[in-house]
């Protein structure tokens, strides 16, 4: 049992180092020449997007229904009165 929970305890704290080894999202630095750097890009990033969008004018939509013709109809409505059934 002691073996057990050795196992245990070292596997959780194997996963808990990896877990926190493998994060690499987002960092904290208070070096001011990286700021500024990440500052400019994301300047440069925000004027080529409303460029882009300035310069391309937004997509219309084209109507793709053809013009309407008369044509025969071969469905007439009925006007006769329906047959009274026969008297028993």
């Amino acid at each position: 049992m002691n073996k057990l929970g050795s196992i245990l305890l070292m596997s959780l704290a194997m996963g808990s180092a990896h877990a926190q080894s493998i994060g690499g999202g987002i960092t904290m630095s208070t070096d001011p020449a990286k700021a500024a750097a990440v500052e400019n890009h994301a300047q440069e990033l925000k004027a080529r997007q409303s460029k882009e969008a300035t310069s391309k004018p937004a997509a219309t939509h084209k109507s793709t229904s053809k013009a309407k013709t008369k044509t025969p109809s071969t469905h007439k409505p009925s006007t006769a009165k329906p047959a009274k059934p026969p008297k028993s």
